[in-house]
């Protein structure tokens, strides 16, 4: 009987616990997400409105030149910077698919060689790139901020592709040889015994199937480089280059701050993670798993 009801007392616990955790997490993305619905006069009000009274994608609508042409001059005398969010918004896929990419590209071919060829001292190599992920990134702002400007890429695109690959490749390359580590070395004997090249065999053997680990290191090189406001703040100057964080953060200044706009393209900013996030979790969680436990 008193184990039962120890039973019964735990498992009371924990859903408190949990159901905490819960408001814990996801109170703030909720009041963002509300908060973009309403209007200004809602959102000022006292006592605040926990649920949209009347929600309203107006805001979301400005913000791609759709709807009311009065409410539309409005937004851009009270916030011109209402304008760049689209613009900044395919900067910043622009700049995520590409790093997303080079991760591909760079660090296959090396995290194969470190799994499978007897690479010299690649143990201290391996730790070095891991190593470099525990680097606070603002001590490499500043000469990353001088490399970039001799060679004449300071407001442009390729900056921030150029700077997020740097940051992202080692730590891929350490994640990837070791999902290779996982994968049986028969099969690749097999495709040689077949005449198959090295190349070929990573080509059409290996790669298909390390899709996990791959899919893997392309969503979480493409977070990494959606989110990022520090090098962008710093090598950014014009709609031209700017990502959406830097947009973001536009619109707080020392007069006034458009909460509306804030958490409309906060929205827009945690939408597209979220659901990478959701639709391949299986492959994040295997690719992380296998890379935690192996090498």
């Amino acid at each position: 009987m008193m184990s039962e009801r120890a039973r019964i007392l735990r498992t009371c616990v924990l859903m408190v616990a949990a159901a905490l955790f819960f408001l814990f997490m996801f109170t703030p993305v909720y009041w963002m997400v509300a908060t973009s619905l309403m209007t200004e006069a809602e959102m000022l009000a006292v006592p605040p409105h926990f649920i949209p009274q009347a929600p309203t994608l107006r805001n979301y609508a400005t913000i791609f030149g759709i709807g009311d042409p009065e409410f539309i001059a409005f937004a851009q005398n009270r916030a011109p910077a209402v304008f760049d969010i689209f613009p900044a918004m395919i900067n910043s896929l622009t700049v995520g698919l590409c790093v997303a990419l080079a991760n591909l590209l760079v660090a296959s071919p090396a995290a194969y060689a470190f799994s499978r060829l007897n690479v010299r001292r690649s143990l201290p190599l391996l730790m070095v790139y891991l190593g470099s992920r525990m680097l606070p990134p603002i001590m490499l702002v500043v000469p990353m901020f001088l490399l970039m400007r001799n060679l004449g890429l300071i407001d442009t695109p390729l900056s921030l592709i150029a700077a997020y690959c740097i940051l992202t490749v080692p730590f891929s390359i350490w994640l990837l040889q070791a999902y290779f580590k996982t994968m049986p070395v028969e099969l690749e004997d097999s495709a040689t015994i077949d005449g198959a090249t090295r190349w070929q065999t990573m080509r059409y053997v290996i790669l298909p199937l390390a899709r996990p680990g791959l899919t893997c290191v392309a969503i979480l090189a493409f977070m990494a480089s959606w989110s990022e406001f520090l090098f962008a703040v710093v090598f950014t100057k014009t709609t031209a280059s700017k990502t959406l964080p830097v947009v973001t953060a536009s619109f707080v200044d020392t007069a006034s701050i458009q909460f509306d706009y804030v958490m409309t393209a906060g929205v827009l900013t945690a939408f597209p993670p979220f659901l990478l996030a959701l639709i391949f979790q299986r492959y994040i969680v295997g690719g992380l798993a296998a890379g935690a436990v192996k090498g």
